[in-house]
């Protein structure tokens, strides 16, 4: 009996501590979540062959912010992520493209992936601005004249439209290759996610082994 009893408290030992460390994988966010995100529909016209629409959203945002979402469009975009100065010059540039000077917070060209995500850090306190530019190269991509995208973005985040010449002649001028690599924010354990199942489960397992004793 005492065999018995001794081998039952070894198991649940072993189970206590099992479940203590595969808590936090369960506990850890999906950074593909859209829980907390926000979600609107917006279209942009199809302009002229050779020519661009901009569909520009205006937002604030503080120094340390992190920006992050997703995307899905029915047709193939560039999407940028641009300071209040960047996003002006693109405009003046009036190219479909960013000057070389411009250095977005991010950008994706030609994006013709569902689901598409992106992450930026804001530098510093004040307006910046989310891209849409979709090109007309001369083939046909949708019938009925506007692209549709679904957005996601922060909850906390509130979007402006901003009016803008809706198109410009497209142009093969690049844009600063260095801008467009992003690294993905890599979810991390919690501390207190480990350590509080952890000495509870150590604790639980030095009660039951004082009282089979």
């Amino acid at each position: 009996m005492v065999v018995r009893d001794n081998m039952t408290s070894r198991s649940i030992i072993s189970i206590l501590l099992l479940i203590a460390v595969f808590i936090p994988f369960f506990t850890v966010p999906n950074i593909n979540s859209q829980s907390g995100a926000a979600y609107t529909v917006v279209n942009v016209n199809t302009p002229p062959p050779r020519q661009c629409s901009l569909l520009p959203l205006a937002f604030s945002a503080q120094k340390g912010q992190a920006i992050q979402g997703s995307f899905t469009a029915d047709v193939t975009l560039d999407f940028y992520i641009l300071t209040e100065n960047d996003f002006n010059a693109f405009v003046q540039w009036n190219t479909c493209a960013l000057p070389q000077t411009a250095f977005p917070l991010f950008m994706l060209q030609q994006v013709i992936e569902l689901n598409t995500t992106y992450n930026a850090a804001i530098p510093n306190d004040g307006t910046y601005y989310i891209l849409f530019v979709y090109r007309n190269n001369g083939i046909s991509q949708i019938a009925t004249g506007y692209g549709t995208i679904d957005l996601y973005y922060p909850r906390l985040m509130t979007l402006t439209r901003v009016s803008v010449n809706t198109t410009a002649t497209t142009s093969t001028t690049s844009t600063n290759s260095s801008t467009s690599s992003v690294n993905t924010a890599i979810p991390e354990f919690s501390v207190w996610g480990t350590a509080i199942p952890l000495t509870l489960s150590i604790s639980l397992a030095a009660v039951i082994v004082r009282r089979r004793r």
